[in-house]
C-alpha cells in the first residue's frame, strides 16, 4: 500500500512539472507572419502523401505519409498557396490571417477539370459534410493516443460511442475493406476517421449499432524513414488490483520497429512494421467455496496470465501509370494467453489456453480514367484460427452465484475461419452532382470444432429440499436451500443433495459452415446552392446461411447553412439498415442438430454417476431450428444536428439520433412445459417437466425467431477547438435511452409463452456518457495530451439460478416478496424471493457501477541533427498513464439471487504507468 502511495505521489510530481510552465509560458510563434498547417486529401477523404504545397512567395513542402503539411512561417500577403498531386486538379487556397494567426486547411483535390478556390478563415467556411459526428485523427494525434493496443482501441471506441450504441461493437476497417479487422500496429497507421457519413448508402450498419472506425495505414515514401521503440510498464509503477488480497500489478513491455522507403524511386515503395508485446497479467478469483468440512469460505486467489502478442503488417505500393496506384498489404496479429476463463467466480481450475491468430493479405487499386472518375478495387483474404486448450477435462461444476470449478465447457475448441471479400466502388463528378456507388461481397468459411460440454456440466441451483435433523437426517418438512448448501449436501451425500441438472453432449464436434452476403449501393450528392446539399442513397443486401434477400435501405438527408458568412450548419438525415445475421446461428443450428451432436440433460440426477438412472430423474434432449421464415433485423434511424461555429473557431454541435429495431433475433424454446406461472412455497422442477409439452415429450426445441425490438434516441452535445496552435479539445457529453426486449447475443425470454417483464433498458445503453480528449502544446517543446471519459453503469439480469419452469434456460427471474422467509432475500430491490415460477421483477433490473478513466500522456522530441531537414533523426521520450484516478472500473457482479446479489467481483486492470522512447530516422 505504501507503495502504491509512493509511486502516486512520483506520478503526480511529473505531470505537475510538465503542466504548470504551460500554464506560465506560451511557446513562441510566428509573430511577423501566417503559420499554415493542414491535410491535403482525395473526393473520397483518403490522405494524399507526396503533394506539394507551395506559398505565393515561392516556399514549398511536401505533404507527408499522412497527407500533413506546414508553412512556419509565411508572409502576410503570401498567405495564398496552391496544392498540386499527380492525378488531380490543383487547389488554390487563401489563409485569410493576420500575423501571428494560425490557419488550419484541409484541402480536397478534386478529380474535376476545375481549379478549386478555398476560402479558410474567411466569409466562407462551410463545413458541408454530411455528418457532423466524424471525426478525423492525423498521424500526430494518433501518436497522442495510448501506445499500448488495448488502450489504443478502448480510447477510439469510446471516441466513436458519441452516435450512440456499445463501444465494443464499434467495426473496424482498415484500408477501405468493409471486413471488420483487429487493430493494425499503431506504428503503421497514417490516419484514423472516426464515424464517417454513417447515413451513407455506403455502410451497412445503423449509427446506435456501435459505431465506425476506419484506418488508413502508411504508404511506401520517396526516401527512406524508420524507426525503433521500446516501451515498458514495470510492475514497480503499477497498482494492485481492487480485489486482489496481496500485490498484483501488472507488467507490460513493447518492443518493435517501422521501416519505409523506395523500391523504385516515384514507382513504387515500401512499409514495414513489427510488434512484440509481452504482459504479466493477473486473473483475481473472487468466490465463495467449501472448506474441507463444509463450511462456506471466501476465496480470493491472483492467477497468473501471462500474454504474449505479435503484430506485424508490410504494405508495398506501386504507380502503375500516371492514373493508376496499386498497393499489396499482408498484416498477421497472433496472441498467445494462459490461465483464460479463470476470475470473478470462475476458479483457476477451469481456465484454459488460447491461441487466437488473423492474418490479412489485401490488395487495392486506384485509377482516375477519367477527368471526373475515380474506380477503386479492394480485393482480401483473411484466415483466422482460435484455438483453446483446457486445464482440465473434468466436469464443469457451476454452484449458481457462489462459483464456478471443474474443467472449461469449451474443451479443445479449434475454430478456423477463412474470409474473401470483393469490394468495387465507382466515384463520378460532374457539376454540382456527385455519385459514388459500388458491389460489395464477403464470403466466409467456417470449420469450427466445438465440444462443447463434452466433458459434462453439473448445475447447481438451489431449491426445495427436505428440513435435516441435528444428525443430518431428513426430516417431513421442507424448507428453500441455497444453491452452495445443495452442493455441500452433495459433498456429504446428504439428503436434497442431488444436482439440479447434468448435461452432456455427445457427436461429431466439427462443423463446416459457408456464408455469403452481397450489398450493392448508390449515393448521391446534388449541391442546389452553396448553402444548400442534399444526399440520397440506397443500399440492397442479401444473405445466406440463412439465406436472406428482401433487405433495402433507403437513405436521404440534406445540409443546409442559412447565413452570409456560414456559422451555422444545420444537417438532417434518415434511413433504414438491415443486420446481418450472426454465423454463430447457422452454426449451432447445424451442431445441435440432433444428428452431428446430441445434447442431453439430466434433471435431479445421481451426484456420483450422472447417467445412470434414478428414481425422480428425468432426461429430457436439446434441439435447435430455425423457423420457415427467418430474415436479417430492420433499422429505422433519423439524425438531426446543429452546428454553430464560434469566434476564435471554437465549434458547437448538437446531435439527435432516432433509432429503431424491428427482428431482432431472439432464440425461444417453442416446445416448453405447460406451465402457469406462480408465488408461493418452493417450486418443484420436476413437476414442471411432468406437464404437457406441445409437440413432444422430454424434447426442448430452441428457435431462432425474429421476435426482438428496440426503440430509443440518443442525444449528444459536442465542443471543440480546433484551431488554437497551444491546445486542442474535443469532448461530448451524451444521453441515451434504448429499450429493448433483445439484447446481446442470443436472447432468452423466461417464459416461452409470455413477453412479461422482457422489455426493459437495452443490455449495451449507458444513459449517460461523457468524453473528452486535448493535447496541450508545452515550453521545451513538452507535448501533453489526455483523454477521459466516464460512462453510467451497464445493466444486469436477476436470476434465482435455477430452472423452475423447466424449459431448460436457467435465466428464470425472481419475484417481489412482501414478508421475509425461507428462499427470501432482502436486496437493494426490496424483498426478492426464489420461490416462483416466472417471476415479475423485469429484465435487467440492477446497475452495475459506473466506468471512468483518465490515461494522460508526456512526451518530448529531440532533433538530433536539427541542421538537416532532409535526413531528420529524432529521439522521443514518454511517459504514459492508463487509469491514472486508479478507479475500479467493475466488470462484472453477482447476479444471482443471494446474499452476494450485486456485489463486485471483478474489475478492468488498475492505475498503470509507462515509460517509453522512440527513435526514428
Amino acid at each position: 500500500m505504501c507503495r502504491n502511495r509512493s509511486n502516486t505521489a512520483v506520478l503526480i510530481v511529473v505531470l505537475v512539472w510538465g503542466l504548470v510552465p504551460g500554464i506560465a509560458t506560451a511557446q513562441q510563434a510566428c509573430t511577423t507572419g501566417v503559420r499554415i498547417e493542414g491535410t491535403v486529401t482525395d473526393p473520397t477523404g483518403a490522405v494524399i502523401p507526396g503533394a506539394t504545397i507551395q506559398a505565393a512567395n515561392g516556399e514549398k513542402q511536401i505533404t507527408d505519409a499522412t497527407g500533413q503539411f506546414l508553412l512556419a512561417c509565411v508572409p502576410v500577403g503570401s498567405d495564398s498557396i496552391t496544392a498540386k498531386a499527380e492525378g488531380f486538379k490543383p487547389a488554390a487556397v487563401s489563409a485569410g490571417k493576420r500575423a501571428g494567426e494560425v490557419a488550419h486547411i484541409n484541402l480536397r483535390l478534386q478529380i474535376l477539370n476545375v481549379e478549386t478556390v478555398v476560402e479558410v478563415g474567411g466569409d466562407n467556411n462551410t463545413d458541408t459534410q454530411p455528418d457532423a459526428a466524424a471525426a478525423t485523427l492525423n498521424t500526430q494525434q494518433v501518436q497522442q493516443l495510448a501506445d499500448d493496443p488495448d488502450d489504443f482501441l478502448r480510447q477510439l471506441q469510446a471516441l466513436s460511442a458519441s452516435v450512440g450504441g456499445s463501444p465494443t461493437s464499434a467495426v473496424i476497417m482498415v484500408d477501405g475493406f468493409q471486413n471488420g479487422s483487429a487493430l493494425p500496429p499503431k506504428s503503421s497507421i497514417a490516419a484514423i476517421r472516426v464515424n464517417p457519413d454513417l447515413f451513407s448508402a455506403e455502410y451497412q450498419f445503423p449509427p446506435f449499432g456501435g459505431g465506425l472506425i476506419e484506418i488508413t495505414t502508411k504508404p511506401g515514401a520517396d526516401s527512406y524513414h524508420g524507426a525503433l521503440f521500446f516501451a515498458d510498464s514495470n510492475s514497480s509503477f503499477n497498482a494492485t488490483d481492487a480485489f486482489s488480497t496481496v500485490a498484483t500489478p501488472a507488467g507490460k513491455r513493447r518492443y518493435g520497429f517501422e521501416l519505409s522507403g523506395p523500391v523504385v524511386r516515384q514507382k513504387s515503395g515500401f512499409a514495414l512494421a513489427l510488434e512484440k508485446r509481452d504482459i504479466d497479467e493477473f486473473n483475481i478469483v473472487n468466490a465463495i467455496t467449501l472448506d474441507a468440512t463444509g463450511n462456506q469460505v471466501p476465496l480470493r486467489q491472483s492467477v497468473s496470465a501471462p500474454q504474449r502478442l505479435w503484430i506485424g503488417s508490410a504494405r508495398g505500393d506501386w504507380q502503375v501509370t500516371a492514373n493508376d496506384v496499386a498497393a499489396l498489404s499482408f498484416s498477421s496479429n497472433v496472441d498467445n494467453r494462459d490461465n483464460q476463463g479463470v476470475g470473478g467466480l470462475i476458479l483457476a481450475e477451469t481456465g484454459y489456453a488460447s491461441l487466437v491468430g488473423e492474418n490479412d493479405l489485401r490488395f487495392n487499386n486506384t485509377f482516375t480514367p477519367a477527368a471526373n472518375l475515380l474506380h477503386q478495387t479492394h480485393i482480401g483474404y483473411s484466415w483466422k484460427r482460435t484455438e483453446q486448450f483446457p486445464l482440465s477435462t473434468s466436469p464443469a461444476l457451476q454452484v449458481a452465484g457462489y462459483f464456478t470449478g471443474g474443467g472449461a465447457t469449451s474443451q479443445n475448441l479449434n475454430n478456423r475461419e477463412r474470409d474473401l471479400e470483393i469490394d468495387d466502388d465507382l466515384l463520378v463528378t460532374h457539376g454540382k452532382y456527385e455519385w459514388k456507388m459500388g458491389v460489395q461481397s464477403l464470403g466466409i468459411f467456417e470449420h469450427d470444432f466445438n465440444p462443447n460440454t463434452f466433458n459434462g456440466a453439473y448445475v447447481f441451483g438451489g431449491g426445495s429440499a427436505p428440513v435435516l435433523a441435528a444428525n443430518n437426517t431428513p426430516t417431513s418438512q421442507t424448507t428453500t436451500i441455497s444453491p452452495i448448501e445443495q452442493y455441500r449436501r452433495a459433498q456429504f451425500n446428504l439428503a436434497g443433495g442431488t444436482p439440479t441438472t447434468y448435461q452432456l453432449t455427445t457427436g461429431t464436434p466439427l462443423v463446416p459452415l459457408t456464408q455469403w452476403r452481397l450489398g450493392l449501393y448508390l449515393q448521391g450528392a446534388i449541391k442546389i446552392n452553396p448553402h444548400l446539399t442534399l444526399h440520397t442513397g440506397l443500399r440492397y443486401a442479401l444473405q445466406t446461411s440463412p439465406d436472406s434477400t428482401a433487405n433495402f435501405g433507403p437513405r436521404l438527408g440534406m445540409v443546409w447553412s442559412p447565413d452570409k458568412k456560414q456559422t451555422w450548419v444545420f444537417r438532417a438525415r434518415a434511413g433504414l439498415f438491415n443486420g446481418v445475421i450472426n454465423p454463430s446461428h447457422a452454426l449451432e443450428v447445424e451442431r445441435l442438430n440432433g444428428e452431428r451432436q446430441q445434447e442431453v440433460t439430466i434433471y435431479s440426477p445421481s451426484y456420483a454417476d450422472p447417467l445412470v438412472p434414478i428414481a425422480g430423474s428425468i432426461k429430457v434432449s436439446t434441439v435447435q431450428q430455425f423457423p420457415q421464415s427467418f430474415s436479417q433485423s430492420g433499422t429505422f434511424g433519423g439524425y438531426f444536428n446543429v452546428e454553430h461555429e464560434l469566434p476564435r473557431h471554437w465549434g458547437v454541435r448538437l446531435n439527435i439520433y432516432l433509432g429503431a429495431d424491428w427482428n431482432i433475433v431472439r432464440t425461444s424454446n417453442i416446445n416448453a412445459p405447460l406451465v402457469e406461472s406462480s408465488l408461493g412455497p418452493a417450486p418443484d422442477p420436476i413437476a414442471s417437466l411432468l406437464e404437457p409439452r406441445p409437440i413432444a415429450p422430454d424434447l426442448n426445441i430452441l428457435q431462432y425467431q425474429n421476435a426482438g425490438h428496440l426503440a430509443g434516441h440518443v442525444l449528444s452535445f459536442v465542443v471543440d477547438q480546433h484551431s488554437y496552435k497551444q491546445f486542442g479539445l474535443y469532448a461530448y457529453y451524451a444521453h441515451k435511452i434504448f429499450r429493448s426486449d433483445g439484447g446481446n447475443g442470443d436472447v432468452i425470454p423466461q417464459s416461452s409463452y409470455s413477453n412479461l417483464g422482457e422489455s426493459s433498458r437495452a443490455d449495451w445503453d449507458r444513459p449517460n456518457s461523457f468524453f473528452l480528449t486535448g493535447n496541450l502544446n508545452l515550453p521545451y517543446r513538452l507535448q501533453f495530451s489526455t483523454e477521459f471519459d466516464a460512462q453510467q453503469g451497464l445493466p444486469y439480469n436477476i436470476t434465482t439460478g435455477t430452472d423452475n419452469n423447466g424449459d431448460g434456460n436457467f435465466n428464470d427471474r425472481p419475484s417481489y416478496a412482501s414478508v421475509p422467509g425461507p428462499g427470501v432475500y432482502n436486496t437493494r430491490f426490496g424483498l426478492l424471493t426464489a420461490n416462483t415460477v416466472n417471476g415479475d421483477v423485469p429484465r435487467n433490473r440492477g446497475v452495475m457501477p459506473a466506468v471512468i478513466h483518465l490515461d494522460t500522456n508526456l512526451s518530448r522530441v529531440w532533433n538530433l541533427n536539427p541542421g538537416d531537414k532532409e535526413h531528420l533523426r529524432t529521439l522521443t521520450f514518454s511517459v504514459r498513464s492508463a487509469n491514472l484516478l486508479n478507479h475500479t472500473n467493475v466488470t462484472a457482479v453477482g447476479t444471482v439471487l443471494s446474499p452476494n446479489l450485486g456485489q463486485p467481483i471483478s474489475a478492468e486492470a488498475a492505475r498503470r504507468v509507462e515509460l517509453g522512447v522512440r527513435f526514428a530516422f
